[in-house]
């Protein structure tokens, strides 16, 4: 059984059964892109004159791909009804405090305000805020205090010049709110200091204690509801945990075709299948690779998005994305360029990173030794991959928890192991360790 074999076999034990219309793609196959001079226009029948204005065809695309906030609208939130769903049992029915947790740009923020857009409809307050680091229990709760329903004059009783600690924030939230409120507190995952969490698990329950009528949810990057919240035991009995865990692959098909279509454009199958196996079950690099995609056949005045536009798209986004990021992208570089043999456990943990955040030994260990075999899976194998992406990792949650520090980084790193990095604006020749990789990796992306 070859590699690729082997990686296929081993995915669709982890997803439980035959790959049917799971998140397990077809082959991807990183050729050189067709020069756009070679891409014929399709026909719409219409006058040059009829046509829009580039700036206006971009514009649609910026907007119908939009990338730069979350989904507010509950229609363009793909493939959630579920958690939603969940959410609004056990927060608006069950009166429980929640978690939302899940990797960067799964869709966590959408969720959230989505959910408060339907709470305010069942005759709750939602409000939004966002957690910052260093920040302590007062810093985490005082901004919403100006948006808080308070009874009148309880105003004036909130101390200005010194913080406030758990009991007094229950108080005031038992004895002065007037409304069922949901404080929806984003970003929680930089709340790093153990006294700040400890508060905020104390405060929950308190506020369920006291029958509040302020119930907090929380949302944050993690891979489990440790690495948000180091709760008391008794606290689990009034706290909801929601993952935000990868869209399946037809969600996201479905999402990237609403996208094309609002922006006036549609995707050629193979395009739209090259870019759902790379966005690896997440919305939000969908969109981006989506976008550049409809950005290269914008710019060729074609209405249909071919492959050789995912393709550059893939290639644009990733150059995109090390502009940004430099020094991750050469550590990516310098890892897989030194890799060798063990260059596809390098992709299989950008590919366990987008599913979860967090890494551990163990999880690497078992997925690795699945797919490669003890020698180039097994423990020994896995020392050596951690310490290639080291520099890239932290270890900011729970002790032997390992997590990208760019958390947005792990579809890169498998486009990169895959040979996209070829690809960007300047490209090189594809050398032959890429070529084996590319066999070795098809069918990565979950």
């Amino acid at each position: 059984m070859s590699w690729s074999e082997r990686l296929q076999h081993w995915l669709r034990g982890l997803l439980g059964g035959d790959a049917g219309n799971r998140r397990i793609p077809e082959r991807l196959d990183y050729v050189a892109p067709v020069e756009e001079a070679a891409l014929v226009p399709i026909s719409t029948g219409r006058a040059s004159m009829a046509q829009p204005s580039i700036a206006f065809r971009r514009n649609a695309v910026f907007a119908a791909f939009n990338t730069a906030v979350p989904v507010s609208d509950r229609h363009g939130l793909a493939g959630r009804k579920k958690e939603l769903a969940r959410l609004i049992d056990a927060v608006v029915k069950q009166r429980k405090h929640a978690l939302v947790y899940g990797a960067r740009g799964s869709g966590k923020t959408s969720l959230a305000r989505v959910f408060g857009d339907l709470a305010d409809e069942a005759g709750c307050v939602a409000l939004y805020g966002s957690a910052s680091e260093g920040t302590d229990i007062d810093g985490l709760f005082r901004p919403f205090l100006d948006e808080l329903p308070l009874q009148r004059g309880i105003g004036g009783t909130i101390p200005a010049d010194r913080a406030m600690g758990v009991q007094q924030i229950a108080n005031l939230f038992v004895q002065g709110v007037t409304q069922r409120t949901l404080l929806i507190v984003d970003e929680f995952d930089r709340v790093t200091t153990e006294r700040t969490r400890h508060e905020v698990a104390s405060l929950l329950k308190l506020l369920t204690d006291m029958h509040s009528a302020v119930q907090i949810v929380l949302v944050g990057i993690a891979g489990n509801v440790d690495g948000l919240l180091a709760a008391h035991p008794s606290l689990r009995r009034h706290l909801f945990a929601q993952p935000v865990a990868p869209i399946e692959r037809d969600e996201l098909a479905g999402l990237l075709r609403l996208c094309a279509q609002q922006a006036g454009l549609a995707f050629e199958e193979d395009a739209l299948q090259t870019i759902v196996s790379a966005a690896i079950g997440s919305p939000y690099h969908a969109r981006v690779f989506g976008m550049h995609a409809a950005l290269s056949a914008e710019a060729a005045g074609r209405e249909r998005i071919a492959l050789a536009d995912a393709q550059k798209g893939l290639a644009e986004a990733l150059a995109e994305w090390s502009d940004l990021t430099p020094e991750i992208c050469a550590v990516f570089e310098r890892a897989l360029g030194q890799a060798g043999s063990l260059r596809g456990m390098i992709a299989l943990a950008g590919v366990l990173a987008a599913h979860a955040p967090v890494l551990t030994f163990e999880r690497m260990t078992a997925a690795g030794v699945d797919l490669f075999g003890d020698e180039l899976g097994g423990p020994a194998a896995v020392d050596r991959t951690i310490g290639l992406i080291a520099p890239a990792l932290s270890e900011d949650g729970m002790p032997g928890e390992l997590q990208f520090a760019d958390s947005l980084s792990p579809q890169f790193l498998v486009l990169m192991a895959n040979g996209a990095a070829l690809r960007s604006r300047d490209a090189a020749p594809v050398a032959r360790d890429t070529l084996d990789a590319r066999e070795l990796l098809q069918g990565v992306g979950l």
